[in-house]
């Protein structure tokens, strides 16, 4: 999995490219952590690269909607592929979690 991380002010758009399982998960969770520590509130995370996903990814993301509404930001999810839509319907995440289409999308809805 690689991660790339592209700050504007306080929004970070984190794009995941690969699998986002396992060992990977961690590492990622930490540097988002990080970056919201550093002043970033909201996140958007880019899935459109992301071929899979596992109970810790789906847990991590949770817990950085958590971090981010702490400081009164958000964290969403954005262009998710079918597959991955279906695993956040399944699990009921995409009731605790904003779901866009694409980046841009999501990005229009912070003020």
């Amino acid at each position: 999995m690689n991660i790339r991380f592209d700050e504007h002010g306080t929004l970070c758009v984190v794009e995941i490219d690969g699998e986002f399982v396992g060992d990977s998960v961690d590492p990622f969770r930490r540097a988002c952590l990080d970056r919201i520590d550093s002043g970033v509130r909201d996140l958007i995370i880019d899935l459109s690269m992301t071929t899979l996903i596992d109970s810790s990814a789906l847990e991590t993301m949770l817990d950085l909607a958590d971090a981010a509404s702490t400081r009164r930001g958000r964290c969403m999810l954005a262009s998710p592929d079918d597959s991955i839509r279906s695993v956040l319907a399944v699990t009921r995440l995409h009731e605790n979690l904003e779901v866009h289409d694409a980046v841009d999308i999501a990005a229009r809805t912070i003020r």
